[in-house]
């Protein structure tokens, strides 16, 4: 406690001399005490810390195992939905924090003892530390495995299930590939005071509001209301409120009012259906299709989104629907990843497969070929445009910061204060990670090579080597700006020209390329938050290897429930008639693992055929952020940073399959916070904004949980409830929506469409 003291008197000397000064917010070149480089750390991080507090706690284990499993299960549930929705860490926030002030006062002070561990039942009041360790397990947790879609699009498309042993390995280690990198580079991406991960800073100052002052308590809402009353209240009230779109009136979500002047033609339905057309105008009023990240993510990056969605669905789409460009009209369907004969007829790839699943070449070239559909070819060119646009556009637009950064991340001069404070703590050695890697690394192959994911070991290594590779660089430049470019693209196309004909080691080589960077990204950002927040190395290993595991366990055993339940509707054979259940996401990477992967690109993106084009999606993306950045050099009070054509390219990529829901309503709420209450009421929209996104999303997660499970069989299908059919929810006896064709009332049941023009 007597370094606590040291610390919070030299802070206060430091904060009155410069009030007194009248430059609260600056440091001076001398400052009379030792803190963080960076500004936006200084005024938010504390330079204080008690060491005696215990992060890990039966109070942890607790609390984190209960949320990760809700979080886990929640947002694989979403995952086979046509609408989406999130488990909001806020929640988790707000909720543990309560949780946990209750096992304070109540706990025994008795022991538990496990083998030759022990701890207390209740070591002390609820503290800061273990708050934050309970919201970075759950965190970890709280998603849906990237490994599912192999899983799942196995299970649908290729009706082979890996027995649940190798599907755990399979998740595991596609999750935890990135803990030992993550261990290995801490020291680059974590320690220096230039990698700030600045998404954290959120956390730093609701942690510490909630801990550190009593502001949280004694600021009132509406009606006087306190912080948790007000959260509570508008989350009780949207999970009421969402039964009605999301079971009784499941056509509030997709409200294709502009289909309705003529539901029966089909250029109409192509383009104004938002379940499988372009959604043009389309309204929406079930939350899960807007998401709170609306009310607070920045305005120009939402606009560049929403802007790249309206120019390709809203504009590109009907122009090359009604002038049949590509053949466009051939194909049926306007958005979907399925693949087609020239004719129009559906193309089967179990025709062409061997017993292995790879492809049966001599069979395939006797006959016609496969093709995609336009949409679909165009959405690869935009995600082209996407990734090569975010690395330009952060070399131009950032890169004279990064190269400075990127020496002092090298530096061992300057120390940061808050790597300093952290040696009290004993540090996770190095070689523990590399073993840990190496271990995650030998079960991968493992898991590659026994239990037939067409991946041979040598395959494995090139993909941890690109990980490896292009990791370091992308998560720094993620710590500097806050963006960074994927991998999911380059992995499938690398292993489409390296095992062409293997759709299920495209897969694989895809998930463990890709997602070996992306866990090391989201895992060293946690430990910087952890670094931020005191909590001992060990503590933080501990967290996120619990988190991984918990929720890697329920993603499975919930895919299997969802799968077993509503197979049916998840693989296309039958068409859910309240349109709530779909295959798109298995069906969009199982889609993507034919094109890549069974029939590689050399076939699918053929220089001389109909989508050569696809690659100049690259060229354009490094193009165009090169002229916006001479421009800014032209024209310097114009922002063109703000034009960022990698968000834009994704905002076009978005949909591939269709569900174009909830772009407008979207917008409406968008510029609703973002501009108008940000701008003109800043101090309502700093009061309300998060707590408001939260109590949203968690209520409207919660409807769609209570339905699956009581209301939609999830937990014993005697259970089910079913709606009787009216307006809103239209279905015939025999379970579709004849005369039309969903239960959006848009469209010709069997395509019997109407004559007549647009």
């Amino acid at each position: 406690m007597a370094e606590k003291t040291e610390y919070e008197n030299e802070k206060v000397g430091y904060v009155d001399e410069k009030v007194v000064g009248g430059d609260a917010l600056e440091l001076s070149e001398e400052p009379e005490i030792e803190n963080s480089k960076i500004e936006a750390v200084r005024l938010v991080v504390p330079i204080t810390d008690d060491p005696t507090l215990i992060s890990v706690t039966f109070r942890f284990w607790v609390l984190s195992f209960i949320f990760s499993v809700i979080g886990s299960v929640i947002n694989q549930y979403y995952y086979f939905r046509t609408t989406t929705g999130t488990f909001s860490i806020f929640f988790v926030n707000l909720a543990s924090y309560g949780l946990g002030k209750g096992m304070a006062r109540t706990l025994p002070k008795g022991r538990l003892t496990i083998g030759g561990y022990a701890m207390s039942f209740n070591p002390g009041p609820f503290n800061i530390k273990e708050h934050a360790l309970i919201g970075i397990a759950v965190s970890t947790a709280a998603s849906s495995a990237y490994a599912i879609d192999i899983l799942s699009a196995s299970d649908l498309y290729l009706h082979h299930r890996i027995e649940a042993f190798g599907a755990l390995v399979l998740i595991i280690t596609t999750q935890c590939l990135g803990y030992g990198m993550a261990g290995v580079l801490r020291k680059y991406l974590v320690y220096p005071a230039e990698m700030v991960w600045w998404s954290n800073l959120v956390q730093i100052v609701f942690y510490n509001a909630m801990h550190n002052t009593n502001e949280f308590k004694q600021k009132r809402m509406v009606f006087g209301w306190s912080y948790m009353k007000f959260f509570w209240i508008v989350c009780g009230t949207l999970f009421v409120y969402e039964f009605i779109p999301q079971w009784i009136a499941p056509l509030l979500v997709y409200f294709d009012w502009l289909c309705w002047i003529n539901p029966f033609n089909e250029n109409f339905w192509a383009i104004f259906s938002s379940m499988t057309g372009g959604g043009t105008l389309s309204l929406s009023f079930d939350w899960t299709s807007i998401g709170g990240s609306a009310l607070y993510l920045p305005f120009a990056a939402q606009l560049c989104a929403y802007g790249g969605m309206v120019l390709a669905y809203w504009i590109i789409l009907p122009i090359m629907w009604m002038t049949n460009a590509l053949g466009t009209k051939t194909y049926g369907h306007p958005l979907t990843s399925h693949l087609f004969y020239e004719n129009g007829t559906r193309f089967d790839v179990l025709n062409y497969l061997n017993a292995d699943y790879s492809l049966n070449e001599a069979q395939y070239n006797a006959g016609p070929s496969a093709q995609m559909t336009p949409m679909y070819a165009l959405c690869f060119f935009f995600s082209f445009i996407a990734l090569a646009g975010c690395v330009v556009h952060i070399i131009f637009f950032h890169g004279a910061e990064i190269w400075k950064n990127w020496k002092m991340v090298n530096s061992v001069e300057d120390e940061d204060i808050h790597t300093k404070m952290m040696k009290v703590y004993p540090e996770m050695p190095q070689l523990w990670y590399a073993i840990f890697y190496v271990i995650m690394l030998g079960l991968s192959i493992m898991v590659c090579e026994v239990y037939g994911l067409q991946l041979p070991w040598w395959g494995m290594l090139v993909a941890c080597v690109i990980s490896w590779f292009l990791t370091l660089p992308i998560c720094a430049m993620n710590a500097i700006t806050g963006f960074g470019p994927g991998l999911n693209v380059i992995t499938e196309l690398i292993c489409g020209y390296m095992l062409p004909g293997k759709p299920i080691a495209n897969m694989t080589f895809k998930c463990y390329g890709y997602m070996a960077m992306y866990q090391c990204m989201n895992l060293v950002s946690d430990l910087k938050l952890g670094h931020y927040m005191k909590i001992p190395p060990r503590a933080m290993f501990v967290a996120q290897f619990w988190g991984t595991l918990v929720g890697g366990i329920f993603n499975y055993f919930t895919m299997i429930v969802i799968i077993n339940s509503r197979r049916s509707y998840l693989d296309g054979t039958e068409q859910d008639p309240n349109g709530l259940w779909t295959g798109v996401s298995p069906d969009t990477f199982w889609g993507s693992a034919l094109i890549y992967g069974a029939l590689g690109p050399k076939r699918m993106f053929d220089p001389h055929g109909n989508y050569g084009f696809v690659f100049y999606g690259f060229l354009i993306g490094a193009i165009i952020p090169a002229i916006l950045w001479g421009l800014s050099k032209k024209f310097p009070s114009v922002q063109w940073s703000k034009f960022n054509v990698a968000i834009i390219a994704g905002g076009m990529s978005q949909y591939p399959n269709g569900y174009v829901v909830g772009v407008l309503p979207s917008l409406f709420f968008v510029v609703l916070f973002q501009y108008y209450l940000f701008r003109y009421h800043k101090s309502w929209w700093s009061k309300y904004t998060f707590i408001l996104s939260a109590a949203l999303d968690t209520g409207a997660a919660f409807t769609g949980l209570f339905i699956f499970l009581f209301l939609g069989g999830g937990i014993s299908p005697s259970l089910a409830v079913n709606i009787p059919s009216w307006w809103a929810n239209y279905y015939t006896p025999e379970g579709d929506n004849a005369p039309y064709l969903m239960v959006n009332r848009c469209g010709a049941a069997n395509y019997n469409w109407t004559s007549g023009t647009l």
